[in-house]
């Protein structure tokens, strides 16, 4: 029951900020004498900015429900090689500054969700950017009937404290505070591993980046 309400405290904290922010804008726009024209387009942008991020967050929310109500993902023979290498390539797109390696020491065969497993790796990869200025590298293997998909950045790292709430909900390291985001990526891609009968880890050192390690079961 705390978990719970800690829980509703939380979504109504992360609610509060857009919704206020939207509620002043409008009163701004309703305003007489009305407000310039260049005044304007500013605080349509700033409504429009906090209605989209109202939406990610009730996506991730919705996301989260349906993970906890125990819904179960269709699973599949996924060819995880060639799905990494796809995720890496849309993640340049958005990032062509960035390195992003993706390396494989064999195909990766796995039982899995490809739509799930996808958006693991884009919030691993997304996380990545924007915890490490440095060099992604995603790694592909596999081991004791498993595939295993690892995010390795070279970042500040974690200490210890970090490492055992970095998949909280809501929960945002203070090197994290600054970065855009609900605190909610990790857990809903942690949420979605373990749907598929996997597990999601983490190793990491202060001054010695993170690696985030994605564990399925392997089709053979």
């Amino acid at each position: 029951m705390q978990v719970q309400r800690d829980f509703v405290a939380d979504v109504s904290h992360e609610l509060r900020t857009p919704l206020t922010t939207i509620r002043g804008n409008l009163a701004l726009l309703s305003h007489i004498p009305l407000v310039r024209s260049e005044e304007r387009q500013d605080i349509l942008a700033d409504a429009v900015g906090e209605t989209e991020r109202l939406i990610r967050l009730v996506s991730d929310l919705l996301t989260l429900a349906r993970m906890d109500a125990g819904r179960r993902l269709e699973r599949e023979m996924v060819d995880v090689k060639a799905l990494a290498e796809d995720t890496c390539r849309q993640m340049q797109q958005v990032e062509p500054g960035r390195a992003i390696e993706c390396v494989s020491s064999e195909p990766g065969i796995a039982l899995a969700d490809s739509d799930a497993l996808k958006q693991v790796l884009l919030i691993l990869l997304d996380n990545a950017v924007r915890h490490t200025d440095g060099a992604i590298r995603v790694m592909i293997g596999g081991c004791d009937h498993q595939v295993t998909v690892s995010v390795q950045d070279g970042g500040p790292g974690m200490s210890p404290e970090l490492r055992e709430r970095v998949f909280d909900r809501f929960y945002r390291g203070d090197a994290s505070r600054s970065t855009p985001g609900f605190g909610l990526g990790l857990s809903i891609a942690r949420a979605l591993v373990e749907a598929q009968g996997g597990t999601l880890s983490v190793e990491s050192e202060v001054g010695r980046g993170s690696t985030f390690t994605v564990m399925v079961p392997n089709a053979r």
